[in-house]
């Protein structure tokens, strides 16, 4: 795995590495919310829900298990993806999402999200916070999840196409296998498989600019977001 410790001071580390472990299970809270809105959730995420369901394994470990299977890909063609950003987003998105969702089905009635009012009040600023902590997570430059890393790898290795188109076919896919499987599907769905990549992508690279200046992305890395 590769974190680059040349030119970075080790209190500064130490502070973006905190600070990719909190955006990660902010990440977590608040896919748990957008899991049972039933407006739908970003690619990975629905993806993972529906294929969980018919595992007797919850949420955070299935999404753990294929990412470990992801990374096997990565460490074979681009190693340099990896770092601890990887590590904390394979570990906090999914079991932070478990421990929040249980936490929710314990102390709101499935029947409180009834109401298109309700779902729009919550599901609006989930979504907003889930961009802006992968946003966060991204501008740390600790490495990114393998299941961001694949698209990118993609993307390097052929001219025909685009990285947003990459990624967007890469999302979509991610889309349709859940919905298969049986996960919520809605207007959130839709609009993250389209638009979610590169919507993150900038998000990170202006909390980056403005705030951290954390030195620029590491050769080779195409901006991936983080998934939850």
């Amino acid at each position: 795995m590769c974190i680059q410790l040349t030119h970075v001071q080790p209190a500064h580390l130490l502070t973006r590495m905190r600070t990719v472990v909190l955006a990660n299970i902010i990440a977590g809270f608040s896919t748990a919310w957008l899991l049972r809105l039933g407006l739908g959730a970003d690619p990975c995420s629905t993806m993972n829900s529906g294929i969980a369901a018919h595992l007797p394994i919850s949420f955070g470990t299935w999404s753990l298990i294929l990412n470990l299977l992801l990374m096997v890909v990565v460490l074979c063609t681009d190693r340099r993806q990896l770092g601890f950003g990887t590590v904390s987003n394979m570990v906090f998105v999914g079991y932070s999402a478990d421990f929040f969702g249980w936490l929710i089905d314990r102390s709101v009635p499935a029947s409180f999200f009834d109401s298109w009012e309700i779902k729009l009040a919550i599901g609006i600023p989930a979504l907003a916070i889930f961009i802006l902590a992968a946003g966060v997570y991204i501008a740390m430059d600790l490495g990114t999840s393998p299941y961001d890393a694949i698209p990118a790898i993609i993307a390097k290795r052929q001219n025909s196409m685009s990285y947003r188109t990459v990624r967007t076919l890469w999302d979509v896919t991610a889309l349709a296998i859940g919905v298969l499987a049986g996960a919520s599907f809605g207007p959130v769905s839709i609009i993250c498989a389209f638009t979610l990549g590169p919507v993150i992508a900038w998000v990170g690279k202006t909390v980056r600019e403005r705030f951290f200046q954390t030195g620029g992305r590491r050769g080779g890395r195409a901006p991936a977001p983080a998934h939850a």
